[in-house]
């Protein structure tokens, strides 16, 4: 069983056995659908005809009359409770209840609960001489009673119609059943035979389509379908070969990925060796001049010793805060940023370290910028960043601007030194990879970690320069302004 469910013949046949089941549950119940209005009708005829008859059996078999309603002959009470499957009702020409025959149990089964009123859309009706069958909701019908001088002294009313309406509708239903049992059959049917004829034309293609995913799944990446036709299997041909260039993509970039971990791992090493042996060093030398008792010497050394450990310490910080911000969710800590506050304190803090310089650091932006929604520590931690590498790379003498503007969709923040500048190829490496940098590595994580601030916050940091002519860093983010609350 489970093979034949696992197999094309069983997925095609339960495929095709379920839309044929679906068409045939479609046809029966638009059928059923159509057909009901017309089968309440009939059924609303025929209750009406037996209301009508018990009407004038009650006006025979009792000599009517206004007093009469409440006392009818024992034999007719009994009746009474056989002619309906619903509560039959006696009333006055007021519409006050005189006589209630609950259905007979043994005929008709129990009835759950008797109705203590009638519904009030009857008693308009109960000063007509019609007889009328209302279906809507739980239903009633009603015929009027004659004494046998003409007057009026009643009404039989059957109330609710629920019983008595499912019985005059069985017949519909059963024959609805038997009809869908028929059609659903036919569907099965027909559905296993259809099953096996397009199993036939499906396997042998599907063969072919296996062994050449088979040759692909052992390793023979260049391995191709041949495209032979136009159909699903021409589709499905092209669809492989487009998933085997798509893995061997991604096997050329797990082996990149590779690669670029290995010389990650050994641009960390070359960076932290050389301060290790520095600071190993400096500590054996430290000992040894404690050990000599030059002990003003000895705390040169290991004054040596801290510095090169803090070197080390914010080497790996750095490498750690770059590692979160790689990650697909970095961990931002958004919140209101107001742009110029943090442009002004930003300026003020890097103002005197660039006096101290022989540098010139000018303000460049409006008095109105917006309130974005960012991270404003991981956005100091940029404007830090490419402030510092300005006031490193610029000669004394020379300027650095701090500015920024806000479009409709994008807010612009840069910062402009009149250095040396950068060269084509300088510019290409400035982004690389950690452990492909060529131009120093503190330098290089800066730049990569304020690359990686703006790529978490949905932006980018762009460079523009030319040997002779300066840099401008830019650092560009999406304007997403904070909607305060009137």
């Amino acid at each position: 069983m489970s093979s034949w469910r696992g197999s094309v013949f069983g997925r095609v046949a339960a495929l095709l056995i379920g839309a044929q089941v679906l068409v045939a549950l479609l046809a029966v119940g638009l059928s059923a659908y159509f057909a009901q209005t017309r089968s309440r009708e009939l059924a609303a005829s025929g209750i009406r005809l037996r209301l009508d008859a018990l009407a004038e059996e009650i006006e025979r078999r009792a000599d009517l009359t206004t007093d009469d309603l409440a006392t009818l002959p024992l034999p007719l009470q009994l009746d009474l409770r056989a002619r309906f499957p619903d509560p039959v009702w006696l009333v006055d020409t007021l519409g006050k209840p005189v006589f209630v025959a609950r259905p007979d149990s043994e005929l008709f089964g129990p009835y759950p609960e008797m109705p203590r009123v009638l519904p009030a859309e009857l008693r308009p009706w109960l000063r007509r001489d019609t007889l009328v069958v209302h279906l809507e909701g739980d239903g009633w019908g009603m015929a009027p009673l004659y004494d046998l001088g003409g007057q009026r002294v009643g009404a039989v009313v059957v109330y609710p119609l629920r019983r008595s309406l499912a019985r005059e509708l069985a017949g519909t239903q059963q024959a609805y059943y038997r009809a869908l049992a028929v059609t659903l059959g036919a569907a099965v049917l027909l559905a296993l035979l259809l099953g096996a004829f397009f199993t036939r034309q499906l396997v042998r293609p599907l063969r072919r389509v296996v062994a050449q995913v088979q040759r692909i799944q052992a390793g023979d990446w260049e391995a191709r379908l041949p495209v032979a036709r136009d159909d699903e299997f021409g589709r499905l041909a092209r669809a492989v070969n487009e998933m085997a260039q798509a893995v061997a993509r991604s096997i050329r970039s797990l082996e990149e990925t590779d690669r670029m971990r290995r010389e990650l791992m050994a641009g960390i090493g070359h960076d932290l060796r050389t301060p290790l042996a520095a600071l190993l060093g400096y500590a054996e030398e430290a000992r040894r001049l404690l050990q000599q008792g030059n002990t003003e010497a000895a705390v040169e050394a290991l004054a040596v010793v801290e510095e090169r450990g803090r070197h080390l310490q914010r080497l790996v910080e750095a490498l750690f805060e770059l590692s979160l911000l790689e990650r697909p969710e970095p961990p931002l800590q958004l919140e209101p940023v107001p742009l110029g506050e943090l442009l002004d304190e930003t300026f003020r803090a890097h103002r005197r370290l660039f006096q101290d310089a022989g540098l010139t650091l000018q303000a460049d932006w409006p008095l109105a910028l917006p309130v974005v929604e960012a991270d404003g520590a991981r956005l100091r931690r940029v404007l830090d960043n490419l402030l510092d590498n300005a006031r490193r790379h610029t000669p004394a003498g020379g300027t650095v601007w701090l500015g920024a503007r806000a479009t409709e969709t994008e807010v612009h923040i840069w910062v402009q030194d009149t250095g040396p500048g950068l060269s084509p190829e300088q510019q290409a490496r400035l982004f690389e990879p950690y452990g492909r940098q060529k131009s120093g590595a503190s330098r290089g994580l800066g730049l990569l970690i304020s690359q990686a601030i703006a790529r978490a916050h949905g932006g980018r940091l762009e460079v523009t320069s030319a040997p002779g002519q300066g840099s401008t860093f830019t650092l560009i983010l999406p304007r997403r302004e904070v909607q305060f609350d009137d």
